[in-house]
């Protein structure tokens, strides 16, 4: 399911590239630099024995992300995925990276 909402959003993106859809009215969202339950769904993931080829699917709600429309969808997606990234960067950065084991693709 999820991966059929990707490749819906990349071609919608795609589309607007090129001017063949409407861009969807913007909205400006600042993202919390602190979230521990977050962090802490991130420094699990990448404690992990096994390859994590797919972080968000352990990181999305799905109570949430089901309640949503498609732009919702979209933007929760999103803002999750540069949670991630930007937690990620913080722990492997930190003093104690050498314990985290980076499995996480």
């Amino acid at each position: 399911m999820r991966t059929d909402m990707l490749k819906s959003f990349a071609q919608k993106a795609k589309r607007r590239l090129v001017g063949k859809e409407n861009l969807p009215a913007m909205k400006i969202k600042v993202i919390s630099n602190e979230d521990a339950e977050f962090k802490s769904k991130v420094e699990e993931l990448l404690l992990k024995d096994e390859i994590v080829t797919n972080p968000m699917h352990y990181l999305i709600d799905d109570k949430i992300f089901e309640h949503l429309d498609e732009n919702e969808k979209e933007r929760y997606l999103l803002s999750t995925l540069d949670k991630y990234t930007r937690f990620r960067e913080q722990i492997e950065n930190s003093e104690h990276a050498s314990s985290y084991d980076k499995f996480c693709i």
